[in-house]
Order: C-alpha cells, then structure tokens, then sequence
C-alpha cells in the first residue's frame, strides 16, 4: 500500500510496508535532508528533529535484532549448532523498535504537515495502517 501527501511539488511523504521515503519538488531525499531542509521553520524542524532520534533508535535496534535473528538462521544453514535464544532474544530486540519506528511516522506527519502548511504546499492527511496488540496476538487498524 502506498500512500503520499500531495503528488505534486512541495515536500511530501510515501508510506509503504517497506518504509517510508521523502520527496521534494518529485527528488528522493534522505531523513537527514529533510531535517536540513527544514532549518528554516522552527516548529517543523523540532518536530522532525524528533522524528528523525526515533528513526535513528528504530535502526538501532532493528538492526541488532537482525543481526541476532540472522547469526542463528545462518548457522543452522551452515550445519552448524545454532543458538535460538539468541535468535528469541534478537525477536525481543527487533519488537523494541517498533514504537520508534511508531514515534518516527507520527512526528514526520506532523512535521511535513506544518512545513507544508508554512510554504503554502497542499497536503492531504494519507491513510495509516496500524498492527496493534489484540489479546494474545495483534490487529491490523486501517484509519481514514
């Protein structure tokens, strides 16, 4: 599911399962991009500025968690011995950045909202697709 901001000019937001990507005037940026883009408008910028240490956290740990998931994976491939409470361990680290990552979409709204707002861009609010815990599994809420 892909969702943007505005398709034309400004600076705008894609949402998809993959991730996220930040477009201005139609031209890829980077996170870090997008903080320095927004120097010029305080709110924007401090609320980016969130964003953008809850991206950064989310990478951490996605990253270990990966990495601790991978190594086990790896080994049993390899013939080896693996380790699974590692990987149960890297399971732990890898759910930690999902509220980073919940953090990062919230505050890169808001930010591009304002931002957007300042420079007279137009912006739509896109549609979120939100997994949250439900009992003993989760649940997929879609809001309009």
């Amino acid at each position: 599911m892909l969702l943007a901001q505005a398709d034309e000019g400004g600076l705008r937001m894609k949402e998809s399962f993959w991730g996220v990507k930040f477009y201005n005037d139609n031209r890829l940026i980077r996170p870090n991009e997008v903080l320095n883009l927004m120097k010029a408008d305080e709110e924007a910028y401090a609320a980016f500025k969130k964003a953008k240490a809850n991206y950064d956290a989310a990478q951490v740990f996605g990253f270990v968690g990966g990495f601790m998931i991978g190594w086990p994976i790896g080994t049993a491939i390899g013939g080896g011995d693996p380790q699974w409470g590692l990987a149960a361990g890297g399971a732990g680290v890898l759910l930690l950045s999902i509220p980073f990552s919940s953090a990062f979409l919230k505050h890169s709204r808001n930010a591009i909202a304002i931002y957007n707002k300042d420079t007279g861009s137009a912006s739509a609010w896109p549609t979120r697709v939100e997994v949250l815990p439900y009992g003993a599994g989760a649940k997929v809420v879609i809001r309009f």
